[in-house]
């Protein structure tokens, strides 16, 4: 491993450390955006901002809003719970069965 990428993952693992940046009360806005909850959860893929970097984990969603999905993952032994945007969440079902020219489309292309 070249110090460059060595010091890139140092960077990326102390920035995890940190935690992660969910959503504000106020962005999620329960009053006009309320939660919804299923069980099972969901299997996702999101990205989860931290400080300096973002990363791409493998995750459930159990709660949802209109705009907005809770994700849980764990991160080694510890489990963390982040609010996200919707768009940042795409099921992993849905990740796996798409061909390569449907994920660069979009659904709207023709």
């Amino acid at each position: 491993m070249s110090s460059e990428s060595f010091a890139a993952a140092l960077q990326a693992q102390y920035a995890r450390r940190a935690g992660p940046i969910g959503l504000t009360v106020e962005e999620l806005d329960f009053e006009h955006f309320p939660v919804k909850n299923g069980y099972p959860g969901i299997p996702v893929k999101a990205w989860i901002r931290f400080p300096n970097c973002a990363e791409l984990v493998d995750g459930e969603v159990f709660a949802w809003t209109a705009k907005a999905a809770e994700v849980t993952w764990k991160d080694g032994p510890v489990t963390y719970r982040t609010w996200v945007w919707s768009s940042a969440v795409t099921r992993r079902e849905e990740m796996m069965n798409r061909n390569l020219g449907e994920r660069t489309r979009g659904k709207n292309s023709k």
